[in-house]
């Protein structure tokens, strides 16, 4: 008699459609969970017999951990200088704005106005500046 034989005629005790009997359902739901804690527990790598090879896992893991950190590190760093661009193009729009208020305060003309409006006695020189030679 064949195991197709077996499952049609019950004669292997409590089998359901599967060809597997109940117990064996939840065998394999607690094997899944032991196969899970020997993840775990690190006993996976016995059990392959990978234990020889642990020093290179590590040194992969080691090296796959460097790289992400540097790879942080180098992020930051161009965000920082994104952000330094950012405040010298800022600072460059200033000076040059300061720049053209002096420009205009400069002129002989806006100077007198200004001390005029202030009330000052000063004026404009009639004669050239004198040097002073050493």
């Amino acid at each position: 008699m064949t195991d197709a034989d077996e499952n049609t005629t019950g004669m292997a005790g409590d089998t359901e459609a599967g060809g597997r009997t109940a117990d064996e359902g939840t065998k394999s739901g607690k094997s899944g969970w032991k196969f899970i804690r020997m993840i775990g527990r690190g006993e996976m790598l016995f059990t392959l017999k990978c234990d020889k090879f642990f020093p290179h896992i590590l040194y992969g893991f080691l090296l796959i951990f460097s790289v992400l950190l540097l790879n942080l590190m180098i992020e930051k760093t161009l965000v920082e200088v994104e952000e330094n661009k950012q405040t010298l193009y800022d600072l460059k729009i200033a000076l040059t704005h300061k720049n053209t208020e002096l420009i205009g305060i400069e002129k002989l003309s806006t100077v007198q106005e200004m001390l005029e409006e202030a009330g000052s006695e000063l004026t404009i020189p009639d004669e050239p500046a004198v040097y002073i030679r050493k």
